[in-house]
């Protein structure tokens, strides 16, 4: 991909002196536009980003000085260099803390003396752009970081959730309230599977029609959430689904993916699938991640644990009941 031409405007009263310069950079590839005073510089800059300004100081109606400001002000990545007759130690200084990168004293007598001041300006340029760039990486490594670290935060809460609940139907009903809580799911259901487990019926529903939820408590309809309970394996739609996916999706469950966004993952108990969480619709403006999917597959998991921890406790009291009797 080609990279646009560095931009450098000249501004000068005087047409000889303006050429001058312009004709000593026209030597090297950069793209150049022209204006004669404050005002049409500042015009031209509104209109066309520029990299430099090299303007002479004593311009007509409002000096150079006072271009100076106006372009940090308006414009402060763009560097000014100031070019004069009368370097004194008072101008530069002022110059200097209004924000100037250099000045250029007139006679300009070789193209070595413009280009070395216009060299470090663009390698200031440059580094500048590089330290935003690896700070916008870093920024961004730094958010993924903190949304990994509120994962684990929701998880270990959820888990703990889970864990506390002693009776099937309890873990079973803060499982889907976690995983929708931690995700902001639109709407969230679990199916567990029948006896001859190839069929599979709503358990729980949130944010999902109470008629569709009550329609299909024994079977679900044949369709796309059919086809992924019993395929028993995780799947990811960020937002909007797959061409394929949205061709599997039946009459009967049109209604629910009504929100762009997909997670659904299988419940396993005992190397067996049991059943499968789906959470549809995601946040506005969020969608699912990688990171989200694997945040249920943890959750699911520690669910199926749950699950195995009531059976024995439920398993210990009948045998206990067994021997008091």
């Amino acid at each position: 991909m080609q990279t646009a031409s560095p931009s450098i405007l000249v501004v000068d009263d005087i047409a000889n002196r303006r050429k001058e310069i312009t004709q000593r950079l026209a030597e090297r590839d950069y793209s150049l536009l022209e204006a004669s005073d404050t005002e049409q510089a500042l015009e031209i800059l509104e209109g066309n980003a520029s990299d430099l300004v090299i303007t002479e100081t004593e311009l007509p109606a409002r000096s150079g000085m006072y271009l100076l400001q106006e372009v940090k002000r308006r414009h402060p990545e763009t560097e000014v260099i100031l070019v004069t007759h009368n370097a004194t130690s008072y101008n530069l200084l002022q110059a200097l803390r209004h924000g100037a990168f250099d000045f250029i004293v007139r006679p300009i007598d070789t193209s070595e003396i413009l280009f070395s001041v216009i060299n470090r300006a663009y390698a200031q340029i440059a580094l500048r752009r590089q330290n935003r760039a690896l700070m916008e990486e870093l920024e961004h490594k730094n958010q993924a970081l903190l949304q990994a670290l509120d994962m684990i935060k929701a998880l270990n809460v959820s888990i703990e959730r889970i864990n506390s609940a002693m009776e099937v139907g309890d873990i079973l009903h803060r499982l889907v309230d976690s995983a929708i809580e931690a995700l902001g799911a639109r709407q969230g259901l679990l199916a567990l599977a029948k006896a001859d487990k190839t069929n599979f019926g709503i358990k729980i529903c949130r944010g999902t029609a109470s008629s569709f939820c009550r329609l299909h408590q024994e079977q679900l309809p044949k369709g796309l959430l059919l086809d992924l309970a019993r395929r028993g394996k995780p799947l990811l739609a960020p937002s909007e689904l797959t061409a394929p996916l949205k061709l599997r999706i039946s009459a009967a469950e049109h209604q629910l993916f009504a929100h762009p966004g997909l997670i659904a993952v299988p419940l396993h108990h005992r190397n067996r699938t049991i059943g499968m969480l789906a959470l549809l619709g995601h946040p506005a403006g969020s969608p699912f991640l990688e990171a989200h999917k694997q945040f249920l597959i943890q959750l699911a998991h520690h669910a199926s644990l749950a699950l195995e921890k009531s059976g024995i406790i439920h398993k210990l009291r009948r045998n206990g009941n067994g021997h008091a009797a």
